[in-house]
């Protein structure tokens, strides 16, 4: 009993001792457990290291803060509602903040950006905006003093009217057109847009309208226009012809065309003027003048005219009127030949019909005729080595001798610009004017033979400078002083000091004759009846082209001449 008993003891005790082993077998050493925690705690530590070292230098991000100022003009009530910021680079940020507050950008990745900064509105065009191709973030900034303005663009507007509609063109080649007017407040507020250039803007009030204009190009509002005032317009009222007068039969090839206008919202006006002959096409001989007379040189003899003036007001306000004249038939000029017949004198032919020429009369003269120079009617005659002979040729029939110059070895003559040049034997050259006398020659000096028929001669010796006369109205020329009367003036000239004058006067031809035509207008019809008066506007005209011309009468005008033959 014992020995079994002693025996199952043994049994027990074995298998707790089989346990054991068994479970000690399956219990991990304490080195490995270490080993594993060591293992793990360096892991972390490096994961960290490397997500510090990560956070440090690759991939840090910033704040940007914007203060910026929209540079406008104070009288635009413009719809811009928000401020869109773009930062555009290997990333792109948006971002959309109330207009007024300032700009704040976080979580910025380093790097160079291109900043865009645009005022808009709902639609997404940008009135004010601002530009830098370049920003480095680096590190939190703020950038101030950052101005959003618009690009500057200088227009070309031009505009008509067509009875009481306005038509507005603006620059080509922009997406859309911005018109902007002007409230009772002052301030030009939104009122119309179109994607055309050419703007209709029908019915016009009678106060006008104020406006400002702006162009958009790629979303962008270019800077605004000055201010324009547009208002309703009235034509001027139909031109008066006053010269010709209605079916006016005219003998010379030239005419002054003279007419009245004016408009009833005193705007500037232009002419232009048109032209028919018999049944040929209408054609424009002048345009946009502002006088209110234009010469023309150019009729042809023998035709019906018909003369139409059309008066603008560069609002787009014409009126035109029409009247009827005709040119006579001028008669074949006659064409003469003036020949040098040596001991016979001077024989004269008229040689119209080349083929048949037919002598007309001789000038008998003493001495060796062998030179003969037509000037303005005269001829003059070269007596060799003896003298110079001056004739009147204005009736080539019955010529008239007037002078003869004693010139003793005169071997040559000629003329040039109203000078006339006298050769001698010895090479010495005289230098005369006829400008002002053709039948008394006045020496001026002497020069070299090199300049002999020089249209300009270069005088050794000049004598004392005389007063030029400048015609401006030569015949019978009417001039209307009203609406129902003309004064027809056959001489209206001037006496200058100097041909510097003369030449400033002839160039000034138009301005001088509105002078006399504005004085004209403040007298009566009987003022030109009495001769008082007619010194005392004489007097009125010298003062008033002294100061047109910013002379007196020592050096500039010196005396108007002034001829009335009647009044209608």
């Amino acid at each position: 009993m014992a020995d079994q008993n002693s025996s199952e003891n043994k049994n027990e005790n074995k298998l707790e001792y089989d346990s054991l082993i068994n479970q000690e077998e399956k219990k991990p050493p304490q080195n490995r457990e270490r080993l594993i925690i060591i293992t793990t705690i360096v892991a972390i530590a490096i994961l960290g290291i490397v997500i510090l070292f990560s956070l440090l230098f690759f991939g840090r991000n910033y704040n940007v803060t914007i203060n910026y100022e929209i540079v406008k003009s104070g009288d635009l009530q413009e719809p811009y509602n928000k401020i869109k910021v773009e930062l555009i680079g290997a990333n792109t940020y948006e971002a959309s903040f109330p207009v007024g507050e300032s700009i704040e950008l976080t979580s910025i990745e380093e790097g160079t950006y291109q900043l865009n900064i645009t005022a808009i509105d709902d639609s997404g065009v940008a009135y004010y905006y601002y530009n830098n191709p370049e920003l480095f973030v680096n590190e939190d900034k703020t950038l101030n003093e950052i101005k959003l303005k618009k690009s500057s663009l200088k227009y070309q507007i031009d505009y008509r009217w067509v009875n009481n509609d306005l038509y507005i063109t603006l620059p080509q080649d922009y997406d859309q057109y911005l018109v902007y007017r002007r409230n009772s407040s002052g301030i030009y507020e939104p009122f119309r847009t179109s994607n055309q250039n050419t703007i209709i803007l029908s019915s016009v009030p009678s106060e006008g309208l104020d406006l400002k204009f702006a162009v958009v190009k790629n979303n962008m509002v270019y800077d605004f226009s000055e201010n324009y005032t547009f208002q309703r317009n009235n034509p001027p009222t139909s031109p008066i012809i006053l010269s010709p007068s209605a079916n006016q039969l005219l003998t010379e090839p030239y005419v002054y065309f003279v007419w009245q206008a004016e408009d009833p919202d005193a705007d500037s006006l232009v002419f232009d003027l048109y032209l028919t002959a018999d049944s040929e096409r209408e054609q424009l001989i002048a345009e946009n003048i502002n006088t209110y007379f234009y010469q023309f040189n150019s009729l042809e003899m023998g035709k019906n005219y018909t003369l139409r003036i059309l008066a603008k007001d560069q609002k787009g306000g014409e009126s035109t009127s029409q009247i009827r004249f005709s040119t006579g038939v001028v008669p074949q000029e006659k064409v003469y030949l003036y020949s040098p017949s040596g001991e016979m004198g001077v024989t004269l032919y008229e040689v119209t019909d080349p083929t048949n020429p037919k002598e007309i009369a001789t000038i008998d003269i003493s001495g060796n005729v062998t030179d003969v120079i037509n000037h303005d009617n005269y001829l003059y005659i070269l007596r060799y080595s003896e003298g110079l002979s001056i004739a009147d040729i204005g009736e080539p029939t019955s010529p008239k001798l007037l002078e003869n110059l004693n010139l003793n070895g005169i071997n040559g003559i000629k003329i040039a610009n109203g000078y006339l040049y006298a050769r001698f034997e010895n090479g010495q050259v005289n230098v005369y004017s006829i400008k002002e006398n053709p039948r008394n020659p006045e020496f001026l000096g002497y020069t070299d033979i090199k300049f002999y028929g020089a249209l300009e001669p270069e005088i050794r010796y000049i004598q004392s400078q005389q007063d030029l006369k400048v015609e401006i109205i030569k015949g019978e020329y009417p001039v209307r002083i009203n609406l129902n009367n003309r004064v027809f003036v056959t001489e209206y000239s001037l006496l200058v000091a100097n041909a510097d004058m003369k030449k400033t006067v002839e160039n000034s031809f138009s301005q001088v004759f509105d002078t006399l035509r504005l004085i004209f207008s403040t007298y009566k019809p009987e003022d030109f009846r009495n001769s008082e008066k007619i010194s005392e506007i004489e007097n009125k005209l010298l003062s008033a082209l002294n100061e047109l011309f910013k002379t007196d009468t020592t050096k500039g005008i010196k005396e108007v001449t002034l001829d009335v033959s009647r009044v209608e």
